[in-house]
């Protein structure tokens, strides 16, 4: 086995160690822990640390009243994306918290996405079409709380640009060569 792939591999656990290692005692230290998370995920394809920054019983509300209910409908929602755009990058603009009371926060968080559809999707086979950040703003909104001395997301509202994902998923040129 290549030398290569156990020191990504021991990046990428340094990488997740560095971002456990994040104490929450502020707004700002809750918007890194999230940011980092949220990178790592999407990013690095870490599906599995949905688990950590996210509450058992997550109800996920999405565009067009699409509703995610738990943690394995959430990560099966990312992994679905990333299947289909296998280099996607998440690019994270802001990102800022309100206290709630004492052991909760209000975060919202502006990302965009950027990646080729080079694999299978929902909507077919790959176009090899690119989704472009600029087009593809997220915006979502969270309730966090410490639960048992962890940071979960226990409620959240995303949209994504869905209509422009299926655009580049199917080849809608109309839609997907639009000047901004």
């Amino acid at each position: 086995m290549s030398m290569v792939c156990f020191e990504r591999a021991d990046a990428l656990h340094a990488h997740e160690k560095a971002l456990r290692a994040i104490q929450v005692t502020d707004a700002d230290s809750l918007c890194a822990y999230l940011k980092g998370f949220w990178e790592f995920i999407y990013n690095h394809k870490m599906f599995g640390c949905v688990y950590d920054i996210y509450a058992d019983g997550i109800e996920l509300a999405r565009e067009n009243g699409f509703t995610l209910h738990g943690i394995p409908a959430v990560e099966r929602d990312i992994m679905t994306l990333c299947a289909a755009f296998p280099n996607l990058q998440v690019n994270i603009a802001d990102i800022f918290a309100v206290p709630n009371g004492e052991n909760a926060y209000r975060v919202w968080m502006r990302y965009y996405f950027t990646g080729t559809n080079t694999a299978y999707s929902i909507y077919g086979a790959p176009t090899g079409l690119r989704m472009e950040g600029e087009k593809a703003l997220n915006m979502s909104a969270f309730y966090v709380e410490n639960i048992d001395g962890e940071w979960l997301i226990v409620s959240e509202k995303t949209v994504h640009p869905c209509d422009y994902i299926r655009a580049v998923c199917t080849g809608d040129k109309s839609f997907t060569s639009l000047e901004m």
